[in-house]
């Protein structure tokens, strides 16, 4: 899940790819909370993903934030491990 989240911060969030690492807390990434919003609903959109941005901004590192994903990926949706039904 960590690798499908890294993508969309960089790819759709222009977060910096050599930044966005599992210890890097939320703000070294740029996470604020405009971007928080987006990027719930992408993860809405694109992965079935319900959360909400506040619960992102509870996270400390982006680590925490894919372990959040984790829990909340629909059991019969997206393999976690490539992003794909």
């Amino acid at each position: 899940m960590y690798e499908i989240l890294k993508g969309i911060l960089v790819d759709d969030l222009q977060m910096r790819a050599e930044e966005v690492v599992p210890t890097a807390g939320r703000e070294e990434v740029g996470l604020d909370s405009l971007t928080a919003v987006e990027l719930a609903a992408l993860l809405h959109s694109r992965l079935g993903i319900e959360i909400h941005d506040y619960e992102l901004m509870d996270t400390a590192t982006v680590a925490d934030i894919a372990r959040l994903l984790e829990e909340r990926l629909p059991r019969a949706g997206v393999d976690a491990s490539g992003g794909r039904p």
